[in-house]
């Protein structure tokens, strides 16, 4: 990404929820049509878009200026202390950056092992091993242009903090590998710290001193709502309280009033304490570029408020 294209991209978690006839097709289309730039596919329980598929979904994503990422299985731990789901995971990982290469996504992000109350390097050694034979199998499959990037975890007995994940980056040199800041994740996993502009700019500056500038031109990024107990992240969070709230800062989608409704009766409509505000003015002050991808329960409605805020600092 050269500084003329550097710029933060705002998208949502999947499709968005006033997506019609629900398919990535559409999904894409209505990532436009709403003024977003992003959409990450969610491969968490299947790779649901067929080989065939992709190629056509790479150059309608193209066309329509929308970068795509990826989330990968739900069901992957680089740590387990079983071999046959130890295997597993690794294909699992490849299977969704082969999936996602061929959709034209970019990166592709995962949570990437459980602790399961063993020591902290054991599991280390363990998720480094599992990262040798994914860059063997990234090799055998030929893939050149998507980006490895375990995700920062929002509890405390996942594998990924922050400085883990850069230690991580540091042990493969070379490899098209990042991680995925999940700034929620961050937040919660740290019991409601690291919360302000000091704190968002510090961490940046700590990537920056580890990787330079260039690793901040094309970040992949998680933000939303979080609420959370003394163990780190329990569920995500609307940015704002209510659909007036969303109306008064002119942010209207059409169509979303059943979803207000079930968000309400799950309390998952509530004023988080996450300084969205702050994060995203430190990102514009630490000229961070890439992709921020909205997994509030409001998809929409919050990729286009941090849009529009982010717009207009």
């Amino acid at each position: 990404m050269n500084k003329s294209e550097r710029k933060l991209r705002f998208g949502t978690g999947g499709m968005p929820l006033t997506t019609k006839n629900r398919s990535v097709t559409e999904g894409i289309k209505r990532i436009r049509e709403l003024g977003l730039d992003a959409m990450e596919l969610e491969f968490v329980y299947q790779i649901f878009v067929k080989e065939e598929e992709r190629e056509a979904l790479k150059k309608l994503a193209e066309e329509q200026d929308v970068a795509l990422s990826v989330h990968g299985s739900y069901f992957i731990n680089l740590a387990s202390p079983e071999k046959q789901k130890w295997h597993a995971s690794i294909n699992r990982v490849l299977q969704s950056a082969e999936a996602g290469e061929a959709c034209g996504a970019r990166s592709m992000t995962f949570h990437p092992a459980a602790y399961m109350k063993r020591d902290a390097e054991e599991v280390y050694s363990m998720v480094k091993e599992a990262f040798k034979e994914i860059w063997d199998g990234y090799e055998e499959k030929g893939l050149t242009s998507i980006t490895i990037a375990p995700e920062l975890t929002g509890k405390a007995a996942q594998f990924g903090d922050l400085e883990v994940l850069i230690r991580l980056i540091e042990d493969f040199p070379g490899k098209p590998m990042k991680f995925c800041f999940d700034f929620a994740h961050k937040h919660a996993r740290d019991g409601g710290g690291w919360n302000s502009y000091e704190e968002f700019d510090q961490m940046l500056g700590l990537i920056r001193k580890h990787f330079g500038q260039t690793f901040l031109d094309d970040m992949h990024i998680h933000i939303s709502g979080i609420q959370y107990s003394p163990k780190g992240e329990r569920n995500h969070l609307t940015l704002l309280p209510s659909q007036e709230a969303y109306r008064e800062e002119g942010i209207d989608v059409g169509g979303l009033a059943k979803y207000y409704a079930e968000l309400e009766q799950k309390g998952r409509l509530e004023t988080p304490d996450i300084k969205w505000k702050e994060l995203l003015t430190a990102l514009k002050d630490n000229k961070v570029g890439g992709i921020v991808v909205c997994e509030s329960p409001n998809l929409e409605e919050d990729a286009l408020l941090m849009q529009q805020y982010y717009h207009k600092l």
